[in-house]
């Protein structure tokens, strides 16, 4: 089972994702890490929240494939039954990507492996992305299984690099290499060495400035778009969730996707 565990020291939390052999995301990690930030929320010891991954070269391959396959026969029997769809804008994972995205305290991404799909939205949602060196990508490749982001990473991708690009990337399942995602603006910074380190000396800087500063300069620029994040996500929730119970291809992809052992097909 996948693990979430939380450190703090100097005012500083540093959360770390665990699921051997792959770094797959799961169900119960994203019930882990909700409950984490909920207590580091008011905990007075923890002004900042640096997030990465716990296995060598992985940060967070993408959400797992297998679990989200495993939803689909529930979704088509309450269909059967004529009971709504589940609203998948409205899922834990969702939750907990917008409760990072709302956070009051300064969150950055230390980005030290593979981040695509649900990894690259949680990245998303942080307010500072770091990429550490390595042979790894980030991006949202959710297209090369069949489906599409369904916890805001169109949304934020759009808001971050404009509309053209995240077109593009996500219709091509397009994806970076470190160096080539601070080239593109999808991360804020290469880091040439170990980027956990960088990344606690970038939250070193926020563990003395006033808490509502911080707070406020986040709030207000977060509001600054005329359309709310959570409104871009219910929609793509809900695009999500029709797709993988709908599309026979979506379902085909996906399981295919898993029945090779994970190897996903690049553009």
């Amino acid at each position: 089972m996948g693990t979430v565990d939380c450190e703090i020291e100097n005012y500083i939390a540093t959360i770390t994702f665990t699921n051997p052999p792959k770094g797959f995301f799961t169900a119960d990690m994203v019930e882990q890490l909700g409950c984490i930030l909920d207590e580091l929320a008011d905990n007075p010891e923890a002004r900042v929240v640096v997030f990465t991954g716990g296995l060598p070269g992985v940060f967070i391959r993408h959400f797992s494939v297998e679990e989200i396959i495993s939803w689909i026969p529930g979704m088509k029997e309450r269909r059967a039954e004529g009971q709504p769809d589940p609203k998948f804008a409205r899922t834990p994972l969702r939750m907990v990507w917008e409760k990072i995205d709302n956070y009051r305290k300064p969150t950055i991404a230390a980005i030290n492996g593979y981040c695509g799909g649900g990894g690259c939205e949680l990245a998303l949602a942080c307010d500072i992305r770091l990429a550490g060196a390595g042979d790894y990508t980030i991006g949202q490749m959710e297209i090369l299984v069949g489906i599409l982001p369904g916890a805001g990473g169109t949304t934020r991708l759009a808001r971050l690099v404009g509309v053209g690009k995240a077109l593009e990337w996500v219709l091509r399942g397009r994806t970076f290499y470190p160096e080539e995602a601070a080239a593109e603006g999808l991360v804020h910074h290469y880091i040439k060495g170990p980027v956990l380190p960088a990344a606690l000396e970038i939250a070193s800087e926020f563990v003395d400035k006033p808490a509502s500063a911080l707070s406020a300069i986040k709030q207000v620029l977060r509001s600054s778009w005329g359309h709310t994040t959570a409104d871009g996500v219910d929609e793509e929730g809900d695009l999500f969730g029709n797709i993988i119970s709908n599309d026979p291809r979506a379902l085909e992809m996906m399981e295919d996707y898993v029945a090779s052992g994970h190897k996903m097909k690049k553009f």
